[in-house]
């Protein structure tokens, strides 16, 4: 009788530990995230170094190694109220460490939201920082030299506020066709962004977007970045 109550003792107890460990171990149900803002930026600067194998053999390259700096004047607040707000200016720093054999690599780096405070007068010395958020991620380069496409994805974090969340996007990239620069449609590689310039019709070989005037600095057309922040 006793051994036979302890027995039932510790069979209820073996229970309850599986039970616990099965709400520990099984996967939570995903958490839908809500679209809060899209970002337009643009490429303005970026220093490049391959790194090697080994520091004195240039023979094998490994690393595409980059530090960029973009801009851009189109945040467009989609979601629930967050850091992000229509109409704002927008500035990035990141760097990358892309793998050549691979063509994926981290990237890292922050992007300020800046407020015009006189809009009546255009200079960089009115713009102040309204917000401020941390990115990380995956850059994925393979596509590049095919598509003209580069896909980004990864999470962020806002400074100062308790926000954060998923972002994904794409860098245009682009190219010349008859002595005109034309980027991949953004309306078909990222729905819900839209061509600045004119979209032209190559039949089969598809649609593209002719690089806007506005695009260009110093006459060289600009990779140009779209970004959909959810959290």
């Amino acid at each position: 009788m006793f051994s036979e109550h302890w027995r039932s003792r510790l069979f209820s107890v073996w229970l309850a530990l599986v039970a616990v460990l099965m709400v520990l171990v099984l996967p939570l149900p995903a958490r839908a995230e809500t679209p809060v803002a899209r970002v337009t930026l643009y490429e303005v600067n970026e220093a490049l170094r391959l790194k090697a194998v080994h520091h004195d053999d240039t023979s094998e390259l490994k690393r595409r190694l980059a530090q960029a700096s973009l801009l851009g004047t189109d945040v467009v607040a989609v979601g629930p109220k967050s850091v992000f707000v229509t109409g704002a200016f927008v500035k990035a720093d990141a760097s990358s460490a892309v793998d050549l054999g691979t063509g994926h690599g981290p990237v890292k780096g922050t992007i300020q939201l800046l407020t015009d405070i006189d809009p009546n007068r255009n200079s960089l010395d009115t713009l102040l920082v309204t917000g401020e958020i941390d990115i990380r991620g995956d850059l994925d380069l393979s596509t590049a030299s095919v598509t003209a496409t580069a896909p980004i994805t990864g999470t962020w974090r806002a400074e100062y506020r308790r926000e954060r969340g998923n972002y994904r996007g794409v860098f245009l990239i682009p190219f010349k066709m008859g002595g005109t620069y034309y980027y991949q449609n953004p309306a078909d590689v990222f729905p819900g962004f839209t061509c600045k310039g004119a979209v032209e019709d190559f039949g089969p070989w598809g649609k593209f977007c002719r690089v806007d005037s506005t695009e260009f600095v110093l006459g060289i057309p600009l990779t140009k970045a779209l970004l959909l922040f959810s959290k």
